[in-house]
């Protein structure tokens, strides 16, 4: 379903909801109203019978009398005489059935007339008692005629809001349908200008697809800048610039299938429960400063780190993925954060206070993204009820075979010395599931499990021995050269390539490899590069000397990096897995990797996707260009062939 169209369905369901309500609250105030009256007409009656009774003889027959003219002259249900002892002497009672009402009115909105009651005395002696209960047919009557002319007044209301939304949204989908035309109209190489509308909103994003229309025929540079603005809009929240809710629960599920990150961490949710109120007292437009000002506090609450994402999932619900972070560290990070958001100044009023909540759990690499989203929502509801900041430990805690930095340093370089690092391979498959290579990862075996790149290389990194590392991860790949004449690639940690040992070392090995140099691939993440892109160039000239190649991985914040990259003889790169998430469902994701892989084509530049767990994933990235695949669908497909 489209985003306009789910527009229009919500508005229509709350219009719904409130045309409802509005019905059912003018209903039951009238059946109050209504009720009200039968029992002040109940007791109108008995006080005057009783009066009549008491001023007249007392015999049954002139009783009687009375009991029937007012009976025959009002709307009443039952009129019953009795005397002190309790005695039934006069009663008459009608069938208080309203004719013409519907049977489900009446059983819907009940109406329970209480009976009047006055007593007959003759001077100061109790004579009897009179008992008037009105008759419900005629307020039915009048309820009913109430709500046709409610009811009809209502739909022709909610009938003519939904075309007039109709109206608009069709208003504003022309030009949304022009803009989406310019951009398949750039991708096929025709840049044309198209009018900008008369949408506020709208006006702003036409006019920067106007000007990347023009500019991108001239540049490649341009285009990078495109890209990246198609990236900001179907990743990023426009209001706050954080992660949307789509790109972080791409992130989630990168680091819960990612070999090489750490294989647990921590998921925090911070909720400021009052936005309503902010909105109410504030207006949308402080509230929505305000919202950016909360963004920007977070931000600079969070510490640094290449694999921290930070989302806004909605309103005023922001998300915090942590790989590598206990519980502990996740709750004092919770604090610092609730922390930095209450000290922003904001003065609503002394009655509507901010209210945060709050919840971090911990993770492990076995779990999937749909249960760890609903273990940190529980926590959040019971963050709501107990108040405070709420944590909740995952399954078993996570491995830590050696604690401090010294125990890593002599961990690793025993284990270097020993040779004990093995090799574990992933596939790259073209689109048709041909093998492109096989990329190799270092892997560390201990007496209680084999630990992964991204339990043990932030201690390498941590103590020094990374480049190391990488180098032993290198001597393993060209060993594995003369037993298959398959391509590989190894991956090397950007740390590493401002190391002048590591590039020394590089080139010896590169040169006992031969003409098998030309099947190795070294890959670079781009998380861990700066905007320098610095030991990059002297890695390329490395590689470039003996026939290697030089690939990207996780490739996608830096896309204004492109040129540069050509220029260093880029062989590949490889999109980051959280932008092919469910991209046979995300259209903004799947412009953006279509517009990657034009650029990247025209600088001869291979793309191939990371991370593609589904065939609808697969299919989608071979629809869009991409040439290669890897992930768990590739492993799948390698092992049925």
């Amino acid at each position: 379903m489209s985003l306009l169209r789910r527009l229009w369905v919500s508005v229509v369901v709350a219009m719904t909801v409130v045309l409802v309500g509005a019905f059912a609250v003018s209903l039951f105030t009238a059946r109050s109203y209504f009720e009200q009256q039968l029992t002040a007409q109940a007791s109108d009656g008995a006080v005057s019978l009783a009066l009549s009774m008491s001023q007249q003889s007392k015999d049954v027959a002139t009783m009687e009398l009375l009991v029937t003219a007012l009976f025959d002259g009002g709307h009443y249900r039952q009129i019953r005489f009795t005397d002190p002892s309790g005695r039934v002497l006069v009663e008459r009672i009608q069938d208080d059935t309203a004719e013409g009402v519907p049977g489900w009115l009446v059983a819907l909105v009940p109406m329970e007339a209480r009976p009047g009651q006055a007593l007959v005395s003759d001077g100061w002696r109790q004579v009897g008692k009179v008992s008037v209960v009105a008759a419900r047919s005629y307020a039915y009557r009048s309820l009913w005629r109430g709500a046709l002319q409610l009811g009809s007044v209502m739909l022709a209301i909610g009938l003519f809001w939904a075309m007039a939304v109709s109206m608009l949204l069709r208003w504003v989908r022309r030009p949304l349908d022009e803009m989406a035309e310019q951009a398949e109209a750039i991708g096929a190489g025709q840049f044309r200008v198209i009018e900008e509308p008369r949408v506020i909103e709208l006006q702003s994003m036409a006019r920067a697809l106007n000007r990347m229309s023009e500019r991108i025929r001239a540049l490649f540079s341009e285009q990078a800048g495109r890209i990246a603005r198609l990236r900001d809009e179907g990743s990023h929240d426009g209001g706050t610039g954080l992660l949307n809710r789509a790109a972080f629960n791409g992130e989630l599920r990168r680091v819960l299938s990612d070999p090489d990150v750490a294989p647990g961490g921590c998921l925090a949710v911070l909720r400021i429960a009052d936005l309503v109120v902010l909105n109410q007292k504030l207006g949308r437009a402080r509230t929505d400063e305000w919202l950016a000002a909360v963004a920007e506090a977070l931000q600079d609450g969070l510490e640094a780190g290449d694999d921290v994402a930070l989302g806004r999932l909605g309103g005023a619900e922001f998300g915090v993925l942590v790989p590598g972070m206990s519980l502990a560290d996740g709750r004092a990070m919770l604090e610092r954060l609730c922390s930095a958001v209450t000290a922003l100044d904001l003065e609503v009023d002394a009655a509507h206070r901010l209210h945060l909540d709050a919840a971090a759990v911990a993770y492990r690499r076995d779990d999937t993204p749909g249960e760890l989203m609903a273990r940190v929502d529980s926590a959040l509801m019971r963050a709501e009820a107990e108040g405070g900041i709420v944590a909740e430990p995952g399954g078993s805690p996570l491995p830590i075979p050696v604690p401090g930095a010294e125990g890593w340093r002599e961990m690793l370089e025993g284990a270097l010395a020993r040779h004990e690092f093995t090799l574990t391979s992933y596939p790259v498959l073209t689109s048709e599931g041909g093998l492109v290579h096989r990329e190799y990862m270092l892997r560390l075996p201990t007496a209680g499990a084999v630990l992964t790149a991204g339990q043990f290389m932030p201690a390498a990194v941590r103590v020094g021995l990374a480049a190391a590392c990488d180098l032993e991860a290198l001597r393993l790949g060209i060993a594995r050269l003369g037993e298959s004449s398959e391509p590989i690639a190894i991956n090397v940690a950007p740390r590493s390539l401002i190391e002048t040992d590591f590039l020394d070392g590089l080139d010896i090995l590169l040169a006992t490899a031969g003409t098998g140099a030309s099947r190795i691939a070294v890959e670079v993440s781009e998380r861990g590069l700066d905007a320098s892109l610095a030991g990059l160039e002297a890695l390329a000239e490395v590689l470039a000397r003996h026939g290697a190649h030089l690939g990207i991985e996780h490739f996608g914040r830096q896309l204004a990096a492109l040129p540069r990259l050509y220029a260093l003889r880029l062989a590949y790169l490889k999109l980051d897995g959280s932008f092919v998430a469910s991209l046979h469902e995300n259209p903004g994701h799947q412009r953006l990797v279509k517009a990657i892989v034009d650029v990247a084509h025209g600088l001869e530049v291979a793309v191939y996707a990371e991370q593609v767990h589904t065939a609808e994933e697969w299919a989608a990235a071979s629809v869009l260009g991409v040439s290669g695949m890897t992930g768990p669908e590739a492993s799948r497909r390698l092992a049925a062939a």
